[in-house]
């Protein structure tokens, strides 16, 4: 029987956001990125494996720091466009097509490994987070960074808002999968369940920031499960858009707008 995925799950899908997603999300995620980097307590020349790593933000990082690099993501628009920053900067990452839950590497053949927003959209995120800790060498370390207390996350706060005004609020949607580990127990679970025998887990704050709210709305559509939900809107879509520029520059104004998100920082060693 085949799984049901959600748009975000599907890497076909990815390659028609890969610019906006780096010039609206990526900046966010980055706040993330470094906290679990400094989790790994890495020394140049370690190997790390960026998994699900997107349009390279974090892995461009990582070779700053002087790691030997290799992001991989199901997405080709995306290793693409790491391979092609990569060759911009003059950094040395190794790119590549792949499944980060059937990784294509001998077991320890890197000094640690990081997942930001990666590994919890997997439709089986054990066995992605199980491949991580394969391929990490005993004393590695492994970190991945998911969601918590969506309900104070400000851009999703403000685009319901906006979608509920005028109407009565929808019902209850299912939580999308990015959000299964948003607790802190089913987080520590996605660690035992993968064969890590303990997990740290940190609290980090960051902002999505935009240089005004009518720019944000004009590139909502930044991941393929915006696309769907704002899809969704039909004709009711211009005006909510509308009234979520008229409601942000209400309370931030019409320049630079600034949307506040909390994420776990989990990281384990390999045993």
């Amino acid at each position: 029987m085949a799984i049901t995925t959600e748009p975000d799950q599907r890497p076909d899908l990815w390659t028609d956001h890969v610019s906006v997603y780096e010039t609206v999300f990526e900046p966010f995620s980055l706040a993330f990125a470094g906290a679990a980097a400094r989790s790994l307590s890495l020394r140049p020349g370690d190997a790390v494996l960026d998994v699900g790593a997107g349009s390279g933000g974090a892995a461009l990082s990582l070779a700053r720091l002087g790691c030997r690099v290799t992001a991989i993501d199901a997405s080709p628009g995306m290793v693409a466009r790491i391979a092609q920053r990569a060759g911009e900067t003059g950094m040395s990452i190794d790119a590549r097509v792949m499944d980060g839950q059937a990784l294509g590497f001998p077991d320890a053949s890197f000094d640690a490994a990081i997942s930001v927003f990666g590994v919890i959209l997997f439709p089986d995120a054990v066995r992605g987070l199980a491949e991580m800790r394969r391929v990490v060498r005993p004393g590695g370390r492994v970190a991945i960074v998911t969601w918590t207390e969506p309900q104070n996350y400000e851009l999703a706060a403000e685009l319901r808002a906006a979608i509920d005004a005028g109407q009565p609020a929808a019902p209850p949607s299912k939580l999308p999968a990015q959000l299964r580990f948003r607790e802190r127990a089913a987080c520590e679970a996605l660690f035992t369940d993968a064969g890590f025998d303990a997990v740290d887990i940190e609290v980090q704050s960051a902002s999505l920031r935009a240089p005004s709210a009518t720019w944000l709305a004009e590139r909502l559509q930044f991941a393929p499960g915006m696309r769907a939900m704002l899809a969704g809107l039909g004709a009711q879509l211009p005006r909510v858009l509308a009234r979520f520029v008229a409601d942000v520059e209400a309370r931030q104004g019409t320049g630079e707008v600034s949307f506040a998100g909390k994420a776990f920082v989990a990281t384990a060693q390999v045993r």
